[in-house]
């Protein structure tokens, strides 16, 4: 909507004096304009006027309004100022509360470990003392067992020694015949007696054994003692075994009697060769010599005119082992006596009827760890999972320090590595210096150790080495030994 303003005087009406004055008129026009316009400008001074101060007015309700708006805006920012330092408060609370949480349980926590390492130690306590307790208990048992060892086998332990009398006296006069019948006679009650205390499965001396599967039965081999040079027993359940009796027809020529170690028995084209040790006359050294049966009981003839083997410039040559490959290629292992370099076993091809070695001898292992105390002997190697192992003893065979340890090797003629401390047998409360090992298989194929010992406190010559026996377990990479006595 718009607004017209009409002038007044253009619309006054007309008078006398209006018609008459016009000397007047002139005049007014002279002083200064007509009074027409006169009143026109002060009309326009007027509106003007009327507007600047609708402008004031207008103006200052804007900016009263504008400032009621400012103060509520400043009471808002006061009071939103005021919530933000409650806040902070609060969260200063907080973080507080918070470093005192934290403080509680960094204390908790120490308290929990404090009672952790206390609870560890009381469990160390109570493990040493019940270990201690058993170990007395065990005492107790053996005592026991001891007691009823003499009590109840009396009369085994006097059949037994009254037969190793007898055959010690016929030993002493070369008649081995007598010696094998008087320990035939006493070996029953001998076994039991043993067995109860040590846990040897055959009651007479039984040094480097090694066990063949022929014919459903289960031979045993041994070094020479009061069953002849290769002495021989038989077993159909690797448990009760019978002597069978002298297993050398007779030491070739070149060879001096009494001195038969280590036999070992390779089945070959229908026949079986036996490896033994014997002492070389021309040498003064330990080589080895071969012989042929036909039955794995023997007798085995060695028809030889000299050694198989006989490293005389590195002091001789001992304790054969055959190893056949899963091609059917036979392989022989033997230990050097050192002299001159360290002691080591070698392992060298057999030809194929097993009587004669073919290409170059190897060098498997030397005696390069602590314990071994300078010697590596008596070599068994089998093959399991594509792995060759080869088991050997180590240190003094007259000790409490012999062992047995193993070694792994990319085939019969190595190389071969040893692990840090491959040890698999050493002497315990009632054995001492388990050695000799030779391993087999049983009709299922499992895997066994034959190997020989002392029995606590008879250690060391003359003192017998008995026959035991146990089961051999393959498990990540390594080797171990069932529990022995």
């Amino acid at each position: 909507m718009s607004i017209d303003f009409v002038d007044p005087e253009v619309h006054k009406p007309a008078t006398d004096a209006d018609a008459e004055g016009g000397g007047d008129k002139e005049q007014g026009n002279a002083d200064g304009g007509s009074p027409r316009r006169k009143g026109r400008a002060d009309w326009r001074r007027r509106v003007i006027a009327i507007v600047a101060v609708l402008v004031v007015v207008v103006a200052i309700g804007g900016w009263t309004t504008a400032k009621a708006r400012l103060g509520s805006t400043e009471d808002q920012l006061a009071a939103t100022q005021a919530d933000l330092e409650a806040h902070q408060d609060s969260l200063a609370n907080a973080q507080s509360r918070q470093a005192e949480t934290q403080a509680s349980i960094t204390r908790v926590q120490g308290a929990i470990d404090i009672a952790v390492a206390d609870r560890a130690q009381l469990e160390t306590m109570v493990a040493d003392l019940q270990a201690q307790i058993a170990a007395v208990d065990s005492q107790a048992s053996r005592t026991a067992a001891a007691q009823d060892l003499v009590n109840a086998h009396s009369a085994d332990a006097r059949t037994c020694f009254d037969g190793v009398s007898s055959a010690v006296d016929a030993n002493q006069v070369d008649n081995d015949q007598m010696s094998v019948t008087a320990m035939r006679n006493a070996a029953a009650a001998c076994s039991r007696t043993l067995a109860y205390a040590t846990g040897a499965v055959f009651p007479f001396d039984f040094a480097d054994p090694f066990v063949l599967r022929a014919g459903g039965a289960y031979y045993g081999y041994s070094t020479n003692s009061g069953a002849g040079d290769i002495q021989v027993i038989r077993s159909t359940d690797l448990t009760n075994w019978e002597i069978v009796g002298n297993g050398l027809a007779g030491v070739p020529g070149w060879a001096a009697e009494g001195a038969t170690w280590a036999p070992s028995v390779l089945a070959r084209n229908g026949s079986y060769v036996v490896y033994y040790t014997v002492k070389d006359r021309a040498s003064g050294k330990q080589c080895i010599s071969r012989g042929v049966a036909t039955s794995p009981a023997g007798p085995f003839l060695d028809n030889t005119t000299g050694p198989l083997v006989c490293q005389v410039d590195r002091g001789g040559s001992i304790d054969p082992s055959p190893f056949v490959d899963g091609d059917g290629r036979a392989y022989l292992l033997w230990k050097a006596e050192g002299v001159g370099a360290p002691q080591t076993i070698w392992s060298q091809e057999l030809t194929a009827d097993g009587l004669g070695l073919t290409g170059e001898p190897h060098a498997l292992i030397s005696a390069d760890r602590s314990f071994e105390r300078g010697v590596v002997e008596a070599p068994s190697m089998f093959r399991e999972g594509g792995t060759y192992f080869l088991v050997y003893a180590a240190a003094d065979w007259n000790s409490r320090h012999y062992t047995t340890a193993y070694a792994t090797c990319s085939g019969p003629a190595g190389p071969c590595s040893k692990p840090a401390d491959g040890r698999i047998l050493s002497s315990g409360s009632h054995l001492a210096g388990p050695g000799g090992v030779e391993v087999f298989r049983d009709g299922d194929g499992a895997l066994w150790v034959a190997f020989h010992a002392f029995s606590e406190p008879n250690v060391g010559y003359p003192s017998s080495r008995y026959l035991h026996l146990a089961r051999l377990r393959v498990s990540g990479g390594g080797l171990s030994v069932e529990s022995t006595t």
